[in-house]
């Protein structure tokens, strides 16, 4: 009874709680906040590695299955990072048609968002048709997904999406705003798995798009790209996985009473390599990954100045697990990273910074498989900073395959 109580507080928890975090293998459309506000906190020097630290210890479910993925740690003493997705498919009695439904809270780098998508999916033979929508009550910024599934054998597919956002903006809106250029957001996924292999490779592009936010005092055109590509290798001995993520941002603005165009530009790169031995009492994780992020310009009506960003953050990590019966384990984890941040703001708004030194991480997690028929796992994950010796944030995750 104890374990329902507290698993229910903590799936109610991560449904209205804000968030923070990024998810690349699903579809990420144009949204006005992000192309007009910008994001408008700061980065302090330990935020990337603590990010990582927060990932997804559990791989089950993936980003592209069904169920429950969950994590939620503390930034600073006023930012949360949380990253929750939860995605599940009703079939109809005749297993044609299902009900899907989504809900997703996240952010990126221009600050945090929410979806809540429902829809039906038609399987034709080797074919899934969808159609989603994002839906408010107020019409103009709800967003419509439309999506073919091309099923490769039992565990792989092709998926292309369309996706409209603010698909009647124009026509429904109750404000002077205007969209002068439509947005549209293509989406593509392929996903393979087969003996002992898995690879899953994720493009998202929003070609160029204008609105014009009178209240604002703003007509941006934008567009961006992203992609990613995780490879999982599995033998009786190693397990291997790499993940590459990668974003590409152009943004021109042009405020009113300003003749100059400000543009704002944004670059960035990260690769994750991480090695597992999975013989013996406790296995072993070593991986290395580097990041980097690459910002300038006009950030946005939510900061108001141009800025510069510059980061680089090679990072080396481990662990070791240890089983402390059958239903849990801990795995002690230790992150050692250099980051060299080079930032300057016009107004101080952000702190202007030249850093390059150490940062390290020890984190804890205690694993608990709280139900062993679908594989669910509640981690608990508290830390210690050791490049000024501290309490280094605590972690919190849940991972429910459906």
């Amino acid at each position: 009874m104890k374990w329902n109580f507290w698993l229910s507080w903590f799936s109610l928890w991560l449904v209205v709680d804000k968030a923070a975090a990024q998810n690349w293998h699903n579809p990420h459309p144009w949204r006005p906040q992000a192309v007009v506000e910008g994001r408008g906190y700061d980065y302090n020097t330990e935020y990337f590695v603590q990010t990582f630290s927060y990932r997804h210890l559990i791989n089950d479910p993936s980003p592209v299955a069904d169920g429950i993925r969950g994590t939620g740690g503390s930034i600073t003493s006023d930012r949360l990072y949380l990253d929750i997705h939860y995605r599940q498919t009703f079939e109809f009695d005749n297993g044609h048609q299902a009900f899907n439904l989504e809900m997703q809270r996240s952010e990126d780098f221009d600050g945090s968002y929410d979806r809540q998508l429902v829809g039906l999916r038609q399987t034709l033979d080797r074919w899934q048709l969808s159609l989603q929508g994002d839906v408010f009550s107020d019409k103009s910024i709800s967003d419509i997904y439309l999506g073919v599934k091309r099923l490769q054998g039992e565990n792989g597919w092709l998926q292309l999406s369309w996706i409209l956002p603010d698909a009647y903006f124009n026509e429904k809106t109750n404000t002077d705003n205007k969209v002068l250029e439509a947005p549209q957001t293509f989406f593509v996924q392929w996903h393979r798995q087969h003996s002992g292999a898995s690879t899953t490779l994720s493009i998202n592009h929003s070609p160029d798009s204008t609105l014009r936010d009178i209240d604002q005092e703003d007509e941006v055109t934008s567009r961006q790209t992203r992609a990613a590509l995780s490879q999982h290798f599995t033998s009786d001995h190693w397990d291997w996985r790499v993940d590459i993520e990668a974003e590409q941002t152009r943004r021109r603005h042009q405020l009113t009473g300003i003749p100059a165009v400000q543009a704002f530009n944004r670059d960035m790169a990260a690769l994750t390599v991480a090695l597992r031995r999975l013989q013996g009492p406790r296995q072993m994780q070593l991986g290395i990954r580097y990041f980097w992020l690459d910002e300038a310009g006009w950030f946005g009506r939510e900061l108001n100045a141009n800025a510069w960003v510059e980061r680089k953050e090679p990072m080396l990590f481990g662990s070791i697990r240890h089983r402390l019966s059958d239903t849990q384990w801990l795995e002690p984890t230790l992150y050692l990273s250099v980051p060299r941040v080079r930032q300057q703001s016009v107004n101080n708004e952000w702190k202007s910074r030249d850093f390059e030194s150490f940062v390290g991480k020890l984190s804890l997690p205690w694993h608990i498989r709280v139900a062993a028929t679908n594989g669910a796992v509640l981690s608990i994950v508290p830390a210690l900073r050791l490049h000024r010796l501290g309490f280094g944030g605590g972690n919190i995750q849940f991972h429910w395959p459906l």
